[in-house]
Order: C-alpha cells, then sequence, then structure tokens
C-alpha cells in the first residue's frame, strides 16, 4: 500500500456518506494520486471513490490505469455514464479504449454520443494499428490564415477548454490542407492588428496519416516538439500525435526491443505488462520459442566438438579443453556490445543501409583494437597465472585477437542484413549471436591451436 495513511481515512469518508467532503478531497489531488487511491482500496471501495469523480476527472484519473483495469472500470458504468465519460476524454484515448473494451457493450454506448463524436471514434480507431494515425488525436485548434491576431486569440479562449493542447495552431486553407502554424507565444507576442498569415510559420515538420508510429515519435523527439501534425495523401491536416503519446510510443518500441534483443518475444496481447502482473505460463510461452531456437543453435558446437575431438585425444594439448568457455564467453560478450551497439546506431537513424560496408569495417577495427588488449592480456594470463607452455599461451592469445575481431564483425553485419531482407534487427538478439560466435569461434580456436603446436590427425 502506497497510502497508508490516508486510505483508512478515505474509506472512513466513504462509509460515512461523506461524498461531498471526499469529492472535494480528491479535487485538490493529482489525477495520478487518485488513481493510487482507487488502486490501494478494496475493490468495491475503489469503484465508489471512481464513481464519485465528476467526468474530466474521471477521464484524468483514468488514464493512469493500466489498459485491463480501464476496461473493467468502463464496462462496470451504465452505458449512459460510459458515454459521459467518452465524450470528456481526449480524442485518441477513447478511441484507444473503444477498441479494447466488448463489442456488444460499445453498441449501447455509441447511440448516447453524438454523431460527430461518434464518427471521430470510428475514424481514429479504424486506422491500421502501429501508424500515425492509430495514435494521433483530433482535438487540435485550427486558424484560417485571412484573420487577425485579436480574432485568433478571442477563438483559442472559446476553444481552449476543449482542446488538448493550444500551444501550437495549425494554419489550414479553405480546403483544410496544412499551410503553417503559429505558436501559443507568438501569438500573444503579436500586435493585435497583425494578420495570422503574416506572423505564421510556413515550413511546418508533419508527417503522414500512414507512417509508422515509432519515426514519428523519434521526429518529436528529435525536434523537441510539442505535437506534429498528421496530413493524409492531400496534405490536408487529418490530426496531431503529441508529446505525451510520442514518449509512450518509444518507452514500448524500446521495450518491445529490449525483450527481443534478450531472447524474449513481445506479448502481442499488450503494450507493457508490467512483471507481476505476468503470469508465469505467459511468461514461459514468450520465453520458450527463443530458447528452444537457441537450443537447437547451439547443436552446431556439437559437431565442432567431435570433428576437433581427435586434438584433445592427441595427448598433445590436453590444456586447450580448459580454456574453450573462456575462449566463447570473451567472443560473445564482444559480439553481444557490436549488435547491441550496432542496433541502437540503426533505430536511431545514425546508420543506414548504405554504410554496411563502413560499419563493418569500423567494428572490424575496434575488434581489431579489443582483440590486441584482450590476445595480450589472455597470453601472459594463461602462461603466468596458469602456468601453461609458451605455444598453449600463444593458441590462448592468437584465438582471442582472432574471435573479437570476428565478433564484431559478426555483430555488426547480421542485424544489417537482417534489416535488408526486412525482418527486424532486435530480432536477431545478443543470444543469437553468441550462440553463433561459439560455434565459429571454436573453428578459430582449434584451427589455430593445429597450427601453432603442429598437432596430427592420426
Amino acid at each position: 500500500m502506497r497510502n497508508p495513511l490516508l486510505v483508512p481515512d478515505l474509506r472512513m469518508m466513504l462509509q460515512a456518506g461523506e461524498q461531498d467532503v471526499l469529492r472535494e478531497f480528491l479535487g485538490d489531488q493529482h489525477p495520478g494520486r487518485v488513481a493510487e487511491f482507487i488502486e490501494d482500496l478494496p475493490d468495491g471501495d475503489g469503484d465508489s471513490v471512481f464513481r464519485i469523480l465528476e467526468p474530466r476527472e474521471r477521464a484524468e484519473v483514468l488514464s493512469y490505469f493500466e489498459n485491463d483495469e480501464q476496461n473493467r472500470l468502463v464496462e462496470s458504468m451504465p452505458p449512459k455514464e460510459a458515454a459521459e465519460l467518452l465524450r470528456v476524454m481526449s480524442h485518441d484515448e477513447r478511441a484507444a479504449l473503444v477498441n479494447r473494451l466488448d463489442e456488444d457493450f460499445v453498441d449501447e454506448v455509441l447511440p448516447n454520443l453524438a454523431q460527430a463524436e461518434r464518427e471521430d471514434i470510428r475514424r481514429l480507431a479504424g486506422y491500421e494499428p502501429g501508424t500515425a494515425g492509430a495514435v494521433m488525436t483530433t482535438d487540435y485548434v485550427i486558424l484560417p490564415a485571412h484573420i487577425t491576431v485579436r480574432e485568433a486569440l478571442e477563438r483559442l479562449r472559446h476553444e481552449a477548454p476543449d482542446r488538448e493542447t493550444i500551444y501550437y495552431c495549425y494554419v489550414v486553407d479553405h480546403n483544410r490542407r496544412l499551410i503553417g502554424f503559429v505558436t501559443l507565444k507568438r501569438l500573444i507576442l503579436a500586435r493585435r492588428s497583425a494578420v495570422i498569415e503574416e506572423i505564421m510559420q510556413r515550413d511546418v515538420i508533419h508527417a503522414k496519416v500512414d507512417d509508422d508510429q515509432e519515426p514519428v515519435a523519434q521526429t518529436i523527439d528529435k525536434y523537441d516538439l510539442l505535437a506534429l501534425p498528421i496530413v493524409d495523401g492531400e496534405d490536408r491536416l487529418v490530426g496531431i500525435v503529441t508529446h505525451d503519446d510520442a514518449m509512450d510510443i518509444l518507452r514500448r518500441e524500446q521495450t518491445e526491443d529490449i525483450l527481443k534483443f534478450g531472447g524474449v518475444a513481445p506479448d502481442p496481447e499488450a503494450d507493457t505488462v508490467p512483471y507481476w502482473q505476468s503470469s508465469v505460463l505467459t511468461t514461459v510461452r514468450r520465453r520458450i520459442k527463443w530458447l528452444m531456437l537457441l537450443f537447437l543453435a547451439e547443436n552446431l558446437t556439437t559437431p565442432v566438438n567431435e570433428h576437433f575431438q581427435w586434438t584433445m585425444d592427441s595427448g598433445q594439448a590436453p590444456a586447450l579443453f580448459f580454456f574453450m568457455a573462456l575462449l566463447t564467453g570473451t567472443g560473445g560478450n564482444a559480439g553481444s556490445q557490436t549488435v547491441g551497439t550496432v542496433i541502437r546506431g540503426m533505430a536511431l537513424g545514425e546508420i543506414k543501409l548504405s554504410q554496411t560496408l563502413a560499419v563493418v569495417a569500423r567494428e572490424w577495427l575496434n575488434g581489431l583494437c579489443l582483440g590486441l588488449m584482450l590476445g595480450t592480456a589472455g597470453f601472459f594470463y594463461i602462461h603466468f597465472w596458469r602456468h601453461q607452455p609458451w605455444d598453449v599461451s600463444g593458441v590462448v592469445g592468437l584465438s582471442l585477437f582472432g574471435v573479437c575481431m570476428w565478433s564484431n564483425v559478426i555483430g555488426s553485419l547480421v542485424p544489417l542484413a537482417a534489416r535488408r531482407v526486412g525482418i527486424d534487427p532486435a530480432v536477431v538478439s545478443a543470444p543469437f549471436i553468441s550462440t553463433l560466435v561459439d560455434a565459429t569461434g571454436l573453428v578459430i580456436y582449434f584451427t589455430i591451436a593445429i597450427f601453432l603446436l603442429g598437432l596430427v590427425k592420426h
């Protein structure tokens, strides 16, 4: 419980029927804090507190709950009450909520909304998931180019209470094509008699309605925008994606990439499932696919070991066996570092497919430098600390040098190759790279041992 002192008092007020006092108290709290109170209360009391709130306050508090809890709270309301809540919600959030609610319940709720609101919900809910259209809101301010600043401020005064953001006002022509924008700060500082066309900024950074949501969010983050206008194929303004929604998108995308990078399949039914709310069965289902694939891939090392088994049986290099884990572990770590760096660079747009050769060359040079340092350290460690002969120490040192270079090349080439054939580079996870490097690293190890130790197959 996060509020052990206040929750008992809230229950007492609720049981005593002091709804006005409770409503006044909650009205002075941040919506996120109110959501915490409701979660800390038993289900029945929490629902009662939520129902006490005014519709606009409910809408603000609702956004702080997980999706499943939002669905439960809304579906527990009478249809007219749920419609009143939808009416005051931000346009993008209510469309997302309607998409998650039970269809029969939605059919009872929608007739209680105005036709314009129903059409807005259907239009936003109809966009392809993962696109800018699916996350945008139609709750913004537009201005014609010919009105004065005084007239524009008067419009804002009337529209502000019903708009999600008024800091950017978008200027459109008679066909609703986006031709510019003006900030609230510029409106306040401009002469009242100035015409919007004279003070607006014409170079508008925007995105298309069918663009992928991740680059849209990255654009907002890159240019530090409060909102990004979204246009259709004819450059008509159809919505905006706000900064807070962009941060949610980036958080979900980063979570998905981290899970893929760790060899865990993201949950297709939820953007982000909290650790304690994910069942053991769900967790096992998400992990077993990659573990099974990696288990099969790890068998690549078996034929390598079998092929070079004679080097162990020859009696000339029994110490080789003891340093195999050192070699494969170092190669896997080096490959994981490289693939993580390259995937991040690709995700941020810093690495392009046209730069494949340059990236591979750069990582080869990184591997060369790292290999020289690790190989030298390994040579002296094996000889002086583990008391192995010079030739065995040389095998380990040279192998570390070769494996570091090879791991860096593989770690940079594989994700770029995956992107080229249309596979998400994050799917080419660190465990997969480690498994691949294990098998190839052993080939390097045994090959160097054969030549340096002069082993002969009997």
